[in-house]
């Protein structure tokens, strides 16, 4: 029997077509410092942008309130406009990530992927998903740099340990005695760190916040080049919401003035995606 294959160039040709994509960012409040992922931008081989943006705005409802969500509603309807039409983004608050390449069917299927893989709060929920969702969610700050740290590795590859410190530590040693600073995250000019705000009492988000600051503010003083990051992973929904945010901001004002970037999320996989940006090692 003979069975005619097509050529490997061929079948390469109809798979993989290569993008450049970008992730469309929103910061609905300075204060927070809060990023959240609202669409997904990907240059055809046209030059022409293909644009995928939030449809549903229920979890940004449950996690702010529906003055918030009615303004990311009219933000997404001016920014689709602005992008297709190959004009400034309307607001300073709304911006493009850093680009980066994948391969698909098509532009369109690129486009998908990408969006379904990093934008979380363009899948709508029931009150049922949203309770069993947060309930299956990781609390402590172990847990939570665990998932952060798996799906760093998982996108990242063998790129991702020289980012991830081996002892998730860094050692100082003065007057002969060896010091540990919990400081997870590392490159030649940046260290940064992952807590956990999901905790069910305030006191105890607080409590892991000042830790974190203390290590990264004598990391501060001894190598004074790097630049700083605190990557704060609060819940989507909580009933103390108002204190968590008022705690978070206060924090972030703080860290802004001794040069501390504090950055917050409801999702770890966002977590991942600016600690790729901010501590970049080379080319991915």
């Amino acid at each position: 029997m003979i069975i005619d294959l097509p050529t490997t160039g061929q079948t390469e040709d109809r798979r993989m077509a290569r993008a450049s994509w970008r992730n469309l960012r929103w910061r609905p409040n300075d204060s927070t410092g809060e990023v959240l992922n609202i669409g997904v931008v990907v240059e055809g081989s046209d030059g022409r942008p293909h644009v995928k943006l939030l449809k549903s705005f229920d979890r940004i409802r449950c996690l702010y309130d529906a003055s918030v969500a009615a303004d990311a509603k009219f933000l997404v309807r001016v920014v689709r406009e602005a992008i297709l039409a190959g004009a400034e983004l309307p607001s300073s608050s709304v911006f493009l990530s850093e680009p980066k390449f994948a391969a698909g069917d098509s532009a369109a299927s690129i486009l998908d992927q990408m969006f379904s893989a990093t934008v979380p709060l363009g899948v709508a929920k029931t009150q049922e998903r949203v309770t069993i969702d947060e309930a299956a969610r990781p609390a402590d700050t172990t847990s939570v740099r665990k998932e952060v740290l798996d799906a760093l590795r998982h996108i990242a590859g063998i790129k991702a340990d020289r980012i991830i410190t081996p002892e998730r530590t860094m050692q100082v040693v003065e007057d002969g005695q060896a010091h540990h600073l919990d400081i997870p995250l590392q490159t030649r000019n940046a260290l940064g760190t992952i807590v956990s705000a999901r905790y069910a009492q305030p006191k105890d988000n607080e409590l892991n916040i000042f830790r974190a600051d203390s290590d990264l503010q004598i990391a501060r003083k001894v190598y004074r080049q790097d630049r700083l990051y605190m990557y704060v992973v609060r819940p989507e929904r909580e009933s103390n919401a108002e204190r968590t945010d008022d705690l978070l901001k206060e924090f972030a004002w703080k860290f802004k003035k001794v040069g501390i970037a504090m950055k917050t999320y409801t999702h770890t996989d966002l977590v991942v995606q600016d600690i790729l940006e901010d501590m970049p090692v080379g080319s991915f």
